[in-house]
């Protein structure tokens, strides 16, 4: 089994491919506004290293949000169109879980990846150690975040990729062999790959204002 992964949640893209659960090639670099220009540059660049065609990919695992909107959709809409146009398998998973799958220190009981939001507001998920749900993704105030760890019975730890204002938080560095290691697939049809917002676009949000 081929599976290509990719997560253009962020300014960084992420990327990797892995047979048999072993990381073949993996990626991580920062794109910031260029993701949409570089990121399918990027995985041609992966499968021409290791001599793999596009159809020798037997599934697409893409990270569907929360995130960046311009990112994500361009995530999906590769993934979803790799998968579509060679009949591929196709599995969406969280950004949020995937940051938890990074952090194996065993000491602590809960991990707590973050998204800042802005404005006091976060993406965030709860996960124990085993990286079961504790609390499902959310956006969702600092405050109301720091409420619900803290009546956690057991040690916790933050993880984000950058700073976020009163958190004390690690900083994100992929661990892919651990994600494999510990993938729990959600497949899903092509055409109902949708990016996973979890909060509206601030045009929304004003226009809802009006």
């Amino acid at each position: 089994m081929i599976s290509l992964f990719l997560d253009t949640s962020s300014s960084y893209f992420c990327a990797c491919i892995v047979k048999d659960q072993s990381v073949l090639k993996s990626i991580y670099v920062y794109l910031e506004k260029d993701m949409s220009k570089y990121a399918l540059v990027k995985v041609k660049e992966m499968m021409d290293e290791l001599n793999l065609k596009p159809n020798d990919v037997d599934e697409i695992i893409v990270v569907n949000g929360p995130g960046s909107y311009t990112g994500l959709r361009v995530g999906v809409t590769i993934a979803k169109t790799y998968a579509w146009g060679l009949s591929k398998k196709l599995a969406k998973i969280s950004s949020l879980y995937v940051m938890a799958t990074s952090v194996k220190d065993s000491s602590y009981s809960y991990i707590v990846p973050v998204i800042d939001a802005r404005r006091g507001f976060v993406f965030a998920g709860i996960y124990d150690k085993n990286y079961n749900i504790v609390m499902q993704d959310s956006y969702i105030s600092i405050e109301k975040l720091q409420e619900f760890v803290s009546k956690l019975d057991g040690k916790c730890i933050y993880i984000s990729r950058e700073d976020v204002k009163n958190l004390d938080t690690i900083n994100y560095n992929p661990d892919l062999e651990n994600l494999f290691n510990n993938l729990k697939i959600d497949y899903v049809e092509p055409h109902l790959l949708v990016p996973n917002y979890l909060k509206k676009t601030e045009a929304e949000e004003n226009l809802n204002c009006d």
